[in-house]
């Protein structure tokens, strides 16, 4: 039998008509829980960070700080973090500790040693107070892999005791929730802001440039000087914080900003 607080939220699931409520009934969820904040990814092999109509990103009303969230997404962090590694390997609800020695999983499950940047995400987590957590891989139709992870300030120890107890409930949670997100998005419902910082112009030359397109060609092409078409590369490069025009269009596709690229 279902506990009262998952029964709630997978009846009232179905009445979420765009990602933001989607989100705010998974918010609502996770604060019943010993493990209050919720964070979730619905592809990993594209990620995207989507804004609200209030203007604040997705994963404010899951518990995470706006700041943190803009952060983490600007910097690509998602896929440099040693935790979603073990989601593409792994079925089943696994749970994990910042605290612990190779986050408290088996080495065949998440191989060692962390990158340099995974190092910084593991930092930047336990800035904004996590410690350990449950995590939900879903693995999704065409190869997709997305996960749902809930993160405490408690030790892996207490969550581990609660989570042998409630891993069930949480797999039919995250699978539901991914489910009903991956329906709105495949319907065009899920009424969220696109989040790109570039321009149309900028967009068009990125674009280009990962055509394998010069300068001088994409200023023929849309009909401008090679100079005109060089600032706005070069502004898209700065706005992405990207270290080059490969860098640039690597983080643009990873968020969907460009358009297609043959």
């Amino acid at each position: 039998m279902l506990a009262d607080p998952t029964e709630r939220f997978l009846s009232d699931l179905p009445g979420a008509r765009n990602l933001q409520e989607a989100s705010m009934l998974l918010g609502h969820y996770s604060r019943s829980l010993p493990t209050p904040r919720a964070a979730f990814d619905n592809d990993l092999g594209n990620p995207v960070f989507p804004m609200g109509k209030d203007g604040e990103p997705i994963g404010v009303e899951l518990g995470w700080p706006s700041d943190f969230i803009r952060r983490w997404a600007g910097g690509g962090l998602v896929l440099a973090c040693p935790l979603v590694v073990p989601c593409r390997k792994m079925r089943r609800p696994f749970s994990w500790g910042l605290d612990e020695e190779n986050l408290g999983l088996p080495e065949e499950d998440l191989p060692r040693p962390f990158t340099a940047l995974g190092q910084q995400t593991l930092s930047l987590l336990r800035q904004v107070g996590v410690r350990s957590g449950i995590t939900v891989p879903v693995h999704q139709p065409g190869g997709r892999t997305g996960f749902v992870s809930w993160v405490s300030d408690e030790s892996l120890q207490t969550v581990r005791q609660w989570a042998g107890h409630h891993a069930g409930e949480l797999f039919l949670v995250a699978h539901a929730f991914l489910e009903h997100v991956d329906a709105m998005m495949a319907r065009g419902a899920a009424n969220i802001k696109d989040d790109c910082p570039l321009t149309e112009r900028e967009r068009e030359c990125l674009t280009w440039v990962a055509c394998g397109k010069t300068d001088s060609e994409i200023g023929i092409i849309i009909d401008r000087s090679p100079e005109t078409a060089r600032f706005h590369v070069r502004n898209a490069i700065a706005k992405l914080d990207a270290s080059s025009r490969s860098h640039a269009v690597a983080k643009a596709i990873r968020r969907d900003w460009l358009g297609p690229v043959e």
